[in-house]
């Protein structure tokens, strides 16, 4: 059985260490194939949150909250948004 491997981008926000967490960067994962990741895995995280245009971890969280997705799913979507992907 062939296993289907997950790639991740980690996006950095300066704010990232609020509301208990220790870490300040975010890590996403993606499907290797998908064309989302091979879109994304070039740029740095500056380059994705002005694309998403959220700078701040907890812009995120309360964007995310409001479209009732995970962080991760609400970036990638937007992602796939901004980019013109359908994957």
């Amino acid at each position: 059985m062939q296993q289907n491997k997950r790639v991740f981008i980690s996006i950095y926000f300066e704010d990232g260490s609020t509301d208990g967490r220790k870490k300040r960067d975010l890590t996403i994962g993606f499907p290797k194939e998908s064309s989302l990741y091979k879109e994304c895995k070039r740029l740095k995280s500056a380059k994705i949150k002005d694309i998403i245009g959220i700078y701040s971890y907890k812009e995120l969280a309360e964007k995310a909250e409001k479209a009732d997705r995970t962080l991760s799913n609400f970036i990638k979507h937007k992602l796939k948004k901004k980019l013109g992907i359908s994957d």
